[in-house]
């Protein structure tokens, strides 16, 4: 069952309150929420579990707020000692003990987002899906910049909910978040346009379960009413069951079925957008500079969000062939002896990896591994089994992704490598690549056993790959 967090506040009932944030650690969310409660008057407690030496990138955030710092494990205790309102960061788990205590104690506990949710003004475009969700975002954004209106973006793709800029939002603006299901899962509320890319299987580490996973992402589409529009990915029979027992109008994007409204792939090669007898081409798929039929599918439902705010389909077909991508998705990087590298650092799981080995026709060398978050690697392995050319697995995730590649291939036709480091597996990468080949790092797993994101895992990448070529 899902637990949300949503008591009725306004910004001004925080002033003079005593406020505690649950969780720092990277410090994105809690330096921007910091600041604002800071902002309205509010004397804020910022608790983590982890100790300072642990959390440097989290504390150098929120350098110049005042704030106090409650760490280490026995935080909890000092942390609800005496707050009026506690507010919890994606992540932490919502039945964590120091919710529940908090919740036992009549504290009222709330989310960043749903706070956003309920001061914002304007319009909210929220994006989600295991796969595509951060591409998706940076089209809607470019599509719906290319218009007259404001156009804000945040959420997961950005600093968190732009609180920062509530005050200054109307309702002429458009705001578009990008959703994980961390945010999902304690969010009473769901955006005007809701967009789902697909729904796969991750975070099971947190989740628990694949229903419990569904659970938090169908928050998006759950509390629309009849004026809200959900675009649903039609090819995803998950994502279009999400949609059973919301009010919102559906506008689906497909790319083997054809929509009465919304937008889709045809025969030729087109993408189209349809809305009653209007019918519009767009682009020719061939004309994305991004590879593989999981981006078309991107671009159409950018496209459909773009019709439901009056774009031009001239305008809209403009931003699909002038996007180049977004760093460390598919990013290629350097074509070097007839090898290209191509940085995919941002597929932490094994549905995403699969989508990158379906983008390029070559034989792929993958560098794989780091935290598992509980994947099932079988399908990719058998996958990996029939197309590629070699794996090099690093991290935590090595013995358990070797053992479904050694299920999947007992012939051993795929060879196998362990690196210590991502110098090494790039070494490894390099050895066993041949012309013709592409090298990915498309490592189906969190980066979190060896770096502190999967930003820094492709920046790593990119400059040991431009180191030689």
């Amino acid at each position: 069952m899902t637990v949300t967090f949503d008591p009725e506040v306004t910004a001004d009932e925080f002033r003079g309150r005593r406020v505690t944030i649950v969780g720092l650690g990277k410090g994105r969310t809690t330096a921007g929420l910091a600041r604002f409660l800071v902002a309205r008057g509010a004397t804020v407690t910022v608790s983590d579990r982890e100790s300072a030496d642990k959390l440097g990138e989290g504390l150098a955030r929120l350098g110049g707020v005042d704030v106090e710092l409650v760490l280490g494990p026995s935080s909890d205790d000092l942390a609800l000692a005496d707050p009026d309102f506690v507010f919890v960061i994606p992540g932490i788990r919502p039945r964590s003990p120091t919710i529940l205590r908090a919740l036992q104690r009549k504290i009222p506990v709330l989310t960043e987002m749903a706070l956003f949710f309920r001061l914002c003004r304007a319009p909210i475009v929220g994006v989600t899906g295991t796969k595509g969700k951060t591409t998706t975002t940076t089209l809607i954004e470019l599509v719906l910049s290319s218009g007259r209106r404001r156009v804000v973006a945040g959420g997961n793709i950005g600093t968190g909910a732009p609180l920062h800029l509530v005050d200054s939002l109307t309702p002429n603006d458009i705001v578009v978040l990008e959703l994980s299901s961390f945010q999902l899962e304690t969010l009473a509320h769901s955006p005007h346009v809701a967009v789902v890319t697909n729904v796969l299987e991750d975070h099971l580490d947190h989740h628990g379960t694949r229903d419990a996973y569904i659970a938090a992402k169908k928050n998006i589409v759950a509390w629309q009413g009849p004026r809200d529009i959900a675009v649903l990915n039609l090819d995803d029979p998950t994502t279009v069951a999400m949609h059973t027992g919301s009010a919102s109008e559906v506008r689906g994007f497909s790319l083997s079925l054809q929509p009465k409204r919304g937008a889709y792939l045809d025969r030729s090669g087109d993408l189209v957008l349809v809305h009653a007898d209007r019918r519009a081409v767009l682009c020719k798929a061939s004309d994305l500079q991004v590879p593989g039929r999981h981006n078309v599918a991107n671009a159409l439902a950018a496209a459909v969000v773009g019709d439901a705010f009056d774009i031009p389909s001239e305008a809209i077909g403009g931003v699909l062939r002038a996007f180049e991508g977004v760093p460390r998705r598919l990013q290629p990087l350097a074509e070097k002896d007839g090898v290209l590298w191509v940085n995919d650092s941002a597929a932490t799981t094994p549905a995403a990896t699969l989508t990158a080995l379906a983008a390029y026709e070559r034989p792929a060398v993958v560098i794989l591994g780091g935290v598992s978050k509980g994947a099932d690697f079988s399908v990719l392995a058998r996958a990996l089994a029939d197309r590629a050319r070699g794996a090099v697995l690093i991290g935590r995730a090595a013995d358990e992704i070797a053992s479904a590649i050694s299920a999947a291939d007992p012939k051993g036709a795929v060879e196998v490598r362990r690196a210590a480091t991502l110098d090494d597996a790039v070494a490894g990468a390099r050895a066993m690549a041949r012309p013709g080949d592409v090298v990915l790092l498309s490592p189906a797993c969190a980066s979190f056993d060896m770096f502190s994101s999967a930003d820094e895992r492709g920046e790593k990448f990119a400059a040991i790959v431009r180191s030689f070529s």
